[in-house]
């Protein structure tokens, strides 16, 4: 269950609950193993009682079809002049592929990114399922170890029920990831992307079609000594992992002087847990392991362009811009051709990528030295205070980024759900917003 405004605003009773369906089905030799059904409730505030939502959209429904091999999308809904509630198919994981085929290419100006046939597009961009406070502590999400609070609401009978099987996010987490690799495994799923240009299947290398959400691990009224930024803020982990601490009392600062602010009521300068961070998603990169086991790319070409402007590992608007120069057909002289297709941009990004592709120095361990370095520079610095108002500035910087990204021009459904609340607003003066770290290191 995830609190839609944030883990201390329980007011309106904007909870969504995912309900994990398995067993065997009455009546039918069908089993249903954990994955396979899930349900969408959307909870709200009728007076001090928390109900099931029964207007408009009451239920949603993602469900693995065992002959399709594909995740199927269902909406529950209640006709406001007769109304009469009922279910409509909405599209699979493989018409997520057509909604989504002009995402980040070439196009004109009259074509969107989205086709827009499905609303479900706008959010499960990679056809699965999808958590976006993926790994723990999941903020704004019901943990056992921090429920989230109700307020002065009170369940009524139909909700005080389902809270009864309420379990860890973590549960939610391991079919997310599952469903992640179950659908880029899927024969059916990989001939329909072998079907695409290679564009569309190198998309999520080049460019951001999910997010997730990660944080300090530590709620931020605990007042922990140290901040801990996320891994992937620094870079891409594929590159190089390690998170970076900060003092508590520099984060501070850093709030004090962007002017950060949850929305009031309850206020406060920051989320439940601290450094909420957009990051590259697992669903991308479990798309991207696919492509290199089915022999689409090697890891050698995946660490050659996630070193482009690696310090920007979610929206680099130059990595991206990349992508409208992949040769539509693969093959076994597709880098020869990618490679002629570089030399006609005189972009830098087009040149610092072609360098990686020719150089033979420049593989992989090469690309992760280089991260290595720069991580240890980020480290060096993370004590100044200085370093903690410049990043906290781009990491807001970062969340704008969201709503400007191409991903998020879907009218139907967005990538952080409609009416979510995930981050405080925050301004900085002139000057702060930089586009990567401050953290000086001769990159070669």
């Amino acid at each position: 269950m995830v609190n839609f405004l944030g883990f201390r605003d329980p007011k309106d009773g904007a909870f969504f609950l995912f309900e994990i369906v398995s067993g065997q089905l009455a009546g039918l030799n069908l089993s249903i193993e954990r994955g396979d059904l899930l349900f969408g409730h959307f909870l709200a505030s009728d007076g001090s009682h928390l109900v099931s939502n029964t207007d408009d959209l009451v239920l949603e429904a993602i469900s693995w079809d065992p002959v399709k091999r594909l995740f199927n999308f269902y909406e529950l809904v209640k006709d406001r002049k007769t109304q009469r509630v009922s279910w409509f198919f909405r599209g699979d994981s493989r018409l997520i592929l057509d909604d989504i085929q002009l995402l980040y290419r070439q196009r004109t100006a009259a074509q969107p990114p989205f086709h827009e046939q499905l609303r479900c597009s706008g959010c499960h961009v990679n056809g699965g399922l999808i958590q976006k406070e993926l790994a723990a502590p999941h903020n704004d999400w019901w943990t056992k170890s921090r429920p989230l609070p109700l307020g002065s609401l009170t369940p009524d009978a139909a909700v005080a029920k389902i809270f009864q099987g309420l379990v860890d996010a973590d549960e939610l987490m391991k079919l997310v990831e599952a469903a992640s690799r179950r659908l880029s495994a899927s024969p059916e799923y990989r001939k329909a992307m072998q079907s695409r240009t290679m564009q569309e299947q190198l998309r999520p290398l080049f460019c951001a079609v999910e997010l997730n959400i990660e944080s300090d691990r530590d709620p931020f009224d605990a007042r922990k000594a140290a901040v801990q930024i996320p891994a992937g803020f620094f870079a891409d982990t594929r590159l190089g992992a390690r998170s970076i601490a900060i003092p508590r009392e520099n984060y501070e600062q850093a709030l004090q002087k962007l002017h950060s602010r949850m929305p009031d009521p309850p206020g406060g300068t920051d989320a439940d847990h601290a450094w909420l961070a957009p990051v590259k998603a697992n669903s991308d990169m479990v798309k991207t392991e696919a492509l290199v086991e089915m022999g689409v790319v090697d890891n050698e070409f995946v660490a050659d362009v996630l070193a482009v402007d690696f310090t920007n590992p979610l929206f680099s608007a130059s990595r991206c811009a990349l992508l409208k120069l992949v040769p539509a057909e693969g093959g076994p002289d597709f880098v020869a051709r990618f490679q002629a297709a570089i030399k006609t941009s005189s972009e830098p990004a087009a040149k610092l990528l072609l360098e990686n592709l020719t150089d033979p120095k420049r593989d992989a361990n090469f690309h992760r030295q280089q991260v290595a370095a720069y991580l240890d520079a980020c480290q060096q610095r993370a004590s100044k205070p200085e370093a903690a108002i410049e990043w906290y500035g781009l990491l807001a910087q970062r969340r704008a980024e969201i709503d400007r990204a191409e991903v998020s021009k879907h009218t139907k459904g967005k990538i952080l759900e409609a009416g979510r609340v995930v981050f405080p607003s925050a301004s900085a003066p002139g000057g702060i917003l930089g586009l990567t770290p401050a953290c000086e290191v001769h990159l070669q």
